[in-house]
């Protein structure tokens, strides 16, 4: 089955390692916001790895595997994935199905940031493979 010119294998391939890193960020969170003795920092810290990976992997995908920047936004969905399922541990049954939707389409919009960017870098960047 093909989505958007690449098969669901292609699309594994290229996030599983990043997904891996987004479960381990994830895991990390969960644990220290239910622990009584964590610094308030942390937590925003670790978000913002996470957006960094999505970068990464949205980057990676363009400069490594040939991807498109419609096909890195289904990368940053499935990365999404590996964050939703902590939505219930925090928040109501009311609130997890928008937040599904929000954090799925912001998601999307920093792999596919981390996308361009790789882009814009092989065009200003002479001799560089795009």
């Amino acid at each position: 089955m093909k989505i958007a010119g690449k098969s669901l294998n292609e699309y594994f391939v290229v996030s599983r390692n990043f997904l891996a890193f987004v479960f381990i960020i994830m895991i990390s969170i969960v644990i220290l916001r239910l622990s009584p003795d964590v610094p308030p920092g942390i937590q925003t810290l670790l978000s913002l790895l996470g957006g960094i990976v999505f970068v990464w992997a949205g980057w990676s995908s363009v400069r490594l595997h040939g991807f498109d920047l419609k096909q890195v936004s289904i990368i940053g969905l499935l990365l999404s994935l590996g964050v939703h399922w902590s939505l219930p541990i925090f928040h109501g049954a009311r609130e997890v199905s928008y937040l599904i939707f929000i954090n799925s389409f912001v998601y999307s919009i920093i792999a596919v940031f981390g996308g361009w960017l790789a882009k814009m870098s092989a065009l200003l960047i002479p001799g560089r493979k795009k």
